[in-house]
């Protein structure tokens, strides 16, 4: 599969490779037939993972999306959108690989309870979504119904956001599309305002479901009430986000 190095309109099949899906030992529910972007042929380990109970085209079915993976301090292959689009899985390390693995990421990570403060995106959104919507026994048990990804497909170095390109808003807007008209989900959440608003900017297909952003729910906006999020704490948006979405005649 080749890439262009610029705006990308070919679609790959996604087929032999499955990871695992939220929890137990369910597999990704994808398809034989589901099209995504050649992105994911060179990097399959990053494709969307799909709880094991996620109903497509329900009104309560969540697309959550991060922001995006990160790679070591010593990785170089991720330096430019140049070198990473035009690279694959193959020249990365099998450590390099681990840390782009989603689906390996959030599994370990809820085996572990969420207690990994580098996975507190996973912890916290998923405390207040069952808090204000399925209010599960275990809120661990959210990860069954809902699809995760990250928005930009090429990671950034540990510890801060992705200084991205322009290719990589073209990628990430395509991948979105991709994404949203595969899974049709019933809302979305952005757990990341830098991604929600490179998404506004760059998207020129306006999608017909409720959408959210938020601060990254390991940011110190989660719990810090702000004036840039109309005096409420993040916490509190994805909050009434999801009571909104789970009891409608109550909002």
């Amino acid at each position: 599969m080749k890439w262009s190095g610029t705006s990308v309109n070919i679609r790959s099949i996604l087929s032999e490779t499955n990871p695992k899906a939220f929890g137990k030992k369910s597999e990704m529910a994808v398809m034989p037939g589901v099209m995504m972007h050649a992105i994911y042929g060179r990097y399959p380990m990053m494709r969307p993972c799909v709880g094991a109970n996620y109903l497509r085209g329900s009104p309560r079915s969540l697309l959550l999306v991060g922001e995006s993976h990160y790679l070591p301090q010593s990785s170089t292959q991720h330096q430019t959108a140049e070198g990473w689009y035009r690279s694959d899985v193959s020249t990365l390390s099998p450590d390099e690989r681990g840390w782009i693995n989603i689906a390996e990421i959030i599994n370990g990570s809820r085996a572990n309870g969420f207690r990994n403060k580098a996975h507190s995106i996973f912890r916290k959104s998923f405390l207040e979504i069952n808090q204000n919507g399925p209010n599960y026994p275990d809120y661990c048990s959210v990860g069954d119904i809902v699809v995760f990804y990250n928005y930009y497909l090429r990671p950034a170095r540990k510890g801060v956001s992705l200084q991205y390109e322009r290719r990589d808003e073209q990628v990430a807007e395509e991948v979105f599309r991709l994404v949203f008209d595969e899974y049709r989900p019933g809302a979305v959440v952005f757990l990341s305002k830098l991604a929600f608003n490179s998404w506004r900017v760059s998207s020129a297909h306006p999608i017909s479901v409720p959408v959210v952003a938020t601060p990254h729910p390991g940011c110190a906006h989660w719990n810090r009430v702000s004036a840039s999020y109309g005096g409420k704490r993040g916490r509190d948006i994805l909050g009434e986000f999801i009571r909104s979405v789970w009891h409608p005649a109550q909002e």
